[in-house]
């Protein structure tokens, strides 16, 4: 089941790709990411959406996991 993990927001910024490298590896250095990153059945990904009220960008990361991990990715951060 792909699962919204995490989310963040970056600016008016001119190359959004390169702002949110930062934040994305540090979001793959904690603790839940790299849980994620080893039970996800698929890489994570993300998308990047354009904030047309703000200007800015919404940074949407994504896991896909079995029902038993998605259980205890519930239990555990949610």
């Amino acid at each position: 089941m792909k699962v919204l993990v995490h989310n963040f927001w970056l600016g008016d910024v001119e190359d959004p790709e390169i702002y949110a490298a930062k934040p994305l590896l540090d979001f793959e250095k904690t603790e839940k990411g790299q849980w994620l990153s080893e039970h996800s059945y698929n890489q994570l990904t993300y998308n990047i959406q354009s904030e047309y009220i703000t200007y800015g960008y919404r940074v949407i990361i994504h896991a896909w996991l079995d029902a038993k991990d998605l259980t205890y990715y519930r239990l555990k951060w949610s």
